[in-house]
């Protein structure tokens, strides 16, 4: 009879803040009984909101079950810190989709509205609870790569999913340390370095001659791990001048040192695509070809009581415009190309004692753009590598910011407060402060509510654009809001449901407004009342045949002071409905199901391509999307067929851009 050995397991009942450091050298799995909140609350938040009904503090002389908390040596990014996370999208559930980028990742998450103008990341605004593309901050593993001269741009992002742990979204008052852009939000994508070295390589091909190769290794060492993926996508393209070719390369290192760690990142994106339509439906040879660079390193210091990080960080975004990739017009001047560099700094201390968590940090950004379109006069213009054109224009704009927030745990009871000062060299000094209390009704029902005031500061786009019919405005001043929360969450066993409403309160709002002129001009037009609500219920009992099921819905509704038809800054969703289910089949053969329910608010103006004319205002219809994906899951290899727009539906997030139809693809993932 074979004899199994049993495996050890060592129970604390209270966490001491002592070293434990011989925990990683001991080969056994350590169960937390009772985790100090100041910790626990820092990593926990970082699950799905739903998990935020946990309570920090546990009874004297009560042990209960916690989900699991992962120990390491290194003090959770800035990020992570906050209490706010409203949804998390999970390794599990990126691998269960049938998605190969993060845009149709996103559309699936309650409140996101992602805009597409062409699938397969070819270019998506994003934006959170009825905000605009340019008001929702972008970090990639906690660093702020959005791009200043337009939000189009910040999801050129050279990270296959392949590559991502899980993606955290932050909605509304939560996001207020992030500064300038976090008007509305953020979202944080964060990628993962494996435990052991390896390797995989996949391969997808599907309609419209789409192909998808990638492939990863990963080097795991003592104190060393490093990580590096390469991917290519194209296609043909659904509908004339839709193609796209998609080059992705991105490196991770992390070097363990006795008291922290040196973390760094470097990609690389190349992207080609036809535009057809995309900024305007009198020109159906538009044509673009985006590059992105971009990398970061952090050097963090975690001691017993407290830790520091720094972080430098740089972003360049190319890229080349055409009105007419072929059989230009005779007024037609040339391409538009544009060269945005971001730059900056960020240092955080943070110190815990008996009174909470104090977190004290600073941070400069450096924004910069060369263009023949954006920006004021060059004395001397600034030749186009591997062009025949040159720069004529450039604008510099430099942040300085400082925040100081203390979080605050009293048995049932948790609080943060904070305080940041913003400054622009061409916008001036601000303050603004947010907060949020939660309170453990029960140990499975959580109350918590939050309020804080954000800004966004405007894009060179908004500035300086001036072409065709649209107009930028250098007067524009910087647009503000005050943002309120009150939420209601359970969570218990494999179930979780929460409740939510929140209200926003946007002054000296930018929009490009539609005037008598028939141009589109760039201003502050308006203040905007946006108040909304989202209902969540969820099961996951990762059982053989039931996995997960999730429904959301999520309600918006925008009071703007001026008519519909004159801008699009209340285009948001006013009805959106997800819902995901993820079953098994038979033995690793398996299945996920998501569905969508999609209503835009505003109107836009058909196009008649025919008779170059366009017809009168009309409402965006509302939608119903379906994607599957049946996958064999096995331990060295997934094999998977899948389906977008499963039941061919005919649908537009943009007015006069028509949207894919059914898109089938097949594929297999190795791992070495």
């Amino acid at each position: 009879m074979k004899r199994t050995k049993k495996l050890s397991i060592l129970c604390f009942r209270r966490w001491k803040r002592k070293p434990y450091a011989a925990f990683a050298s001991l080969g056994k799995v350590v169960k937390i009984g009772v985790i100090c909140v100041a910790y626990s609350l820092i990593t926990m938040r970082a699950q799905p909101a739903l998990a935020q009904s946990v309570p920090g503090i546990i009874a004297k002389d009560t042990l209960r079950e916690l989900d699991e908390v992962s120990v390491t040596g290194e003090r959770p990014p800035q990020f992570r810190s906050l209490m706010h996370v409203v949804a998390v999208i999970t390794r599990s559930d990126i691998e269960r989709a049938a998605v190969h980028n993060l845009p149709d990742l996103l559309r699936y998450v309650e409140g996101v509205d992602i805009r597409a103008r062409s699938p397969q990341n070819v270019q998506a605004d994003i934006s959170l609870r009825g905000g605009t593309f340019d008001q929702t901050v972008i970090l990639l593993n906690g660093v702020n790569i959005t791009d200043p001269q337009t939000g189009h741009h910040s999801l050129n992002i050279p990270v296959n999913l392949e590559n991502v742990e899980r993606v955290e979204v932050l909605q509304g008052p939560g996001a207020w340390t992030f500064g300038a852009v976090a008007y509305s939000g953020a979202i944080n994508i964060v990628t993962g370095l494996a435990d052991a070295s390896g390797a995989t390589i996949g391969l997808s091909q599907g309609m419209h001659k789409y192909q998808n190769y990638n492939a990863a290794g990963t080097v795991a060492l003592k104190k060393f791990r490093a990580a590096v993926s390469a991917s290519k996508s194209k296609s043909d393209g659904f509908a004339t001048n839709t193609d796209f070719d998609i080059d992705n390369i991105y490196a991770q290192l992390r070097y363990t040192l006795p008291n922290g760690a040196i973390n760094g990142q470097f990609g690389y994106q190349d992207k080609d695509f036809g535009a057809n339509n995309f900024y305007g439906p009198e020109y159906p040879t538009q044509y673009e070809h985006t590059r992105t660079f971009l990398s970061s390193l952090q050097y963090h210091l975690d001691k017993r009581r407290w830790g520091a990080a720094a972080t430098v960080y740089h972003r360049q975004h190319q890229d080349r415009y055409e009105l007419f990739h072929s059989n230009p017009a005779p007024w037609y001047a040339g391409a538009n190309y544009h060269r945005t560099d971001v730059a900056g700094a960020l240092v955080q201390f943070d110190y815990i004692s008996k009174f909470g968590t104090t977190t004290a940090g600073m941070n400069f950004r450096y924004e910069h753009i060369y263009s023949n379109n954006l920006g004021e006069p060059l004395a001397t213009p600034v030749a186009i590598k591997g062009e025949d054109a040159s720069y004529t224009l450039e604008k510099t704009r430099n942040h300085l910011g400082g925040f100081l927030r203390h979080t605050l745990h009293r048995q049932k009871f948790h609080a943060t407060l904070g305080l940041m000062g913003a400054g622009n060299n061409a916008f001036g000094f601000r303050l603004y402060a947010g907060g949020n209390i939660a309170y453990d009704i029960t140990p499975h029902w959580q109350l918590d509510a939050a309020a804080s005031n954000s800004y966004r500061l405007p894009t060179f786009t908004d500035l300086y654009y001036h072409a065709g019919q649209q107009r930028g405005s250098t007067g524009l001043k910087p647009e503000e809001a005050i943002n309120g929360e009150l939420a209601l969450r359970y969570r218990h066993g494999y179930w979780s449901a929460a409740v939510l409403g929140f209200f926003r309160y946007g002054y000296q709002t930018i929009s490009w407004v539609f005037k008598d002129d028939q141009m589109w001009h760039a201003e502050n037009i308006t203040n905007i009342a946006t108040y909304g609500g989202n209902l969540h219920i969820a099961c996951a009992p990762q059982q053989r045949f039931f996995k997960k099921a999730a429904l959301h819905y999520a309600y918006l509704y925008a009071d703007p002071d001026l008519e519909e038809s004159v801008s699009y800054t209340i285009e948001q969703m006013s009805h959106q409905i997800t819902g995901t289910l993820q079953h098994g089949i038979w033995r690793q053969l398996a299945a996920t199901w998501q569905l969508a329910y999609r209503q835009r608010a505003g109107t836009y103006t058909p196009y008649n391509a025919d008779t170059g004319t366009y017809a009168a205002a009309v409402s965006f219809a509302p939608f119903w999307l379906c994607d599957l994906k049946i996958y064999w899951d096995a331990a060295h290899y997934t094999v998977f067929v899948e389906a977008t727009n499963l039941f061919d539906r005919q649908y537009f997030d943009f007015g006069n851009i028509p949207q894919p139809g059914r898109w089938l693809k097949a594929g297999i993932t190795v791992k070495l």
